[in-house]
């Protein structure tokens, strides 16, 4: 004799396939949104690294003074201000630092004069 399946279990099962698919598209939504902001973090952090080099190259060429500006980049705006320091028979000591949104990022050198 076979044992008859209870009405409506296809019903419940259904639903709790339904309802395990929906956790996997949260999840997976979730997990993209967090690879988009950690690309949008290393773009931003390289282009601050260019900025902060490109910065260093100008100090080392001769522009010795302390100043400070912005730079719209990608749609995100860098802060950069630049700081030369010693000499007089130490070396000079060459300082860029970046930021923007809530992040910063320094880059030091010393040149010998």
């Amino acid at each position: 004799m076979r044992k008859r399946q209870p009405r409506g279990s296809s019903v419940a099962e259904a639903l709790v396939a339904a309802a395990l698919a929906g956790l996997a598209v949260a999840a997976v939504a979730s997990t993209a949104r967090l690879a988009r902001s950690g690309l949008e973090l290393a773009r931003d952090t390289s282009t601050a690294l260019a900025l902060a080099e490109a910065q260093l190259e100008l100090l080392r060429a001769g522009g010795l003074e302390d100043a400070a500006d912005e730079v719209v980049a990608d749609a995100v705006t860098f802060s950069r201000a630049w700081h030369a320091g010693g000499g007089r028979g130490r070396p000079t000591r060459l300082a860029v630092e970046i930021a923007w949104r809530d992040h910063r990022l320094a880059l030091e050198t010393g040149v010998l004069r």
